[in-house]
């Protein structure tokens, strides 16, 4: 299925293929741990859930009206019942909402509490 990997190590943006086994994600994204983040209804990113523990050669990309992520980023899309389905989003369209962050940008790690009343 077609899917769009976003790379910030050569800051391209291009579409790649996805067979629909999960543990194809750690290659594509070259991670250990993954984690998806919602940016519509139907399609989620999927980022190294370690990605901002990373020592040394890291690199960012910002997801305009998302947020930033550090390594390598994979786009595609889901049905009602969580299925992986090819991504619903335009390459170029995609291209434009991603910004490169500079070579010797770093963002700190952090965790956040709040209660619910």
């Amino acid at each position: 299925m077609r899917v769009i990997l976003v790379n910030p190590f050569d800051e391209t943006v291009k579409e790649a293929v996805y067979g629909g086994d999960y543990r194809e994600i750690y290659d594509l994204i070259e991670c250990r741990t993954f984690d998806v983040v919602r940016l519509s209804d139907a399609d989620d990113l999927y980022v190294d859930d370690e990605g901002l523990l990373v020592e040394g050669n890291q690199r960012y990309f910002e997801y305009k009206g998302v947020g930033c992520f550090a390594g390598k980023g994979l786009i595609m899309s889901h049905d009602d019942e969580g299925d992986s389905k090819a991504t619903t989003l335009d390459l170029m369209e995609v291209s434009s909402l991603i910004e490169f962050m500079p070579e010797g940008y770093k963002q700190e790690p952090y965790m956040e509490f709040s209660i619910l009343s």
